[in-house]
């Protein structure tokens, strides 16, 4: 447990004493390729749901961009124009940072919610939904409360060297770390448990549904790898200089961005796109949803085996 509570990287270590150029210098670049993919990722998906209408995973997706964008170019700023001069801008650092980090990571847990909820043959609103409220309660409220802590037990000093120091109360980092891995874990296994079951029970699943499902398992579990990293990392320091602190969770926000990115990729297939989540009902609303599915189905149930829909239909309804 002692090993858990201390730092690795004592006060004495260079990293902490000499504010590096290098490391400003790799913390502006990161920022330099951040911010435009995250812009095209952005303005891709605007434009998709300009054309399919905008829906609660639409908007939450784009608030994820917006939000890691804000996160990046501002703290990018920040830190240029030499937060380790003023203790209060020193501050002001983490708690820009850890306000910024924590609306992105909620925007994210929200579309995965959201995306949850859309695979799952929805037949009733979102709020008389007792999966859909249990996991946004179980997930939002706990980070939040975390969140509240975490800025409460900051860390933000200068050193000798008048490096600035960021960082949290080891008890708050855990805390935190603790409630995003298990968010992303649940998450993880929403997604994987009906692939598994599918694999192992005699029905079938349509190739376009099951490649998306596949992808946003793979997606969450990547995102869940790629903060608990940043986090372990984190651990090794009681504060952090502000540049490595912000270069780690500016790293981890465009992996967040990409993982989005790709697991909303529009699903084309070759064969006229019969039987793809549109025509399962799989929309982002749910009264979408159920017309797209009586549309495509008629009367028949989700457990029966459904005639050839209407129309043909595509995924770009899922991303």
């Amino acid at each position: 447990m002692v090993v858990l509570t201390r730092a690795i990287v004592s006060d004495s270590n260079p990293v902490k004493q000499k504010f590096q150029l290098p490391g400003e210098i790799s913390s502006l670049v990161v920022a330099l390729l951040s911010l435009p993919i995250i812009a095209v990722f952005f303005f891709d998906r605007l434009r998709s749901s300009k054309k399919r209408g905008t829906t609660i995973a639409s908007v939450t997706l784009l608030l994820t961009y917006i939000t890691s964008f804000l996160f990046i170019f501002i703290l990018t700023v920040v830190i240029h124009i030499r937060a380790d001069n003023s203790l209060g801008l020193c501050d002001a650092t983490i708690i820009t940072c850890l306000t910024l980090y924590v609306l992105c990571k909620s925007a994210g847990f929200l579309f995965l919610i959201e995306r949850a909820y859309i695979i799952s043959w929805p037949t009733s609103p979102r709020c008389k939904t007792p999966e859909y409220v249990l996991s946004s309660v179980s997930i939002i409220v706990p980070y939040a409360v975390v969140a509240g802590i975490a800025m409460k037990n900051r860390l933000a000093y200068r050193t000798e060297g008048q490096v600035c120091i960021i960082g949290l109360k080891m008890f708050a980092l855990l805390a935190l770390t603790l409630v995003e891995v298990l968010a992303y874990l649940y998450l993880t296994l929403r997604f994987l448990v009906p692939l598994l079951m599918l694999h192992f029970g005699s029905e079938g699943l349509l190739l376009p549904l099951k490649r998306l499902v596949t992808r946003t398992c793979i997606g969450t579990a990547i995102a869940m790898v790629s903060v608990l990293t940043v986090k372990v990392s984190l651990t090794m320091f009681d504060g952090e200089p502000a540049w490595l602190c912000c270069l780690t969770c500016k790293v981890d926000a465009l992996i967040g961005c990409s993982v989005l990115h790709w697991i909303t990729k529009p699903d084309r297939t070759e064969e006229g796109e019969h039987g793809t989540p549109q025509a399962l009902g799989i929309a982002f609303g749910n009264e979408s949803g159920t017309t797209a599915r009586q549309q495509a189905y008629g009367s028949h149930s989700p457990g029966s085996t459904p005639p050839k829909p209407k129309s043909p239909c595509t995924t770009e309804a899922i991303a």
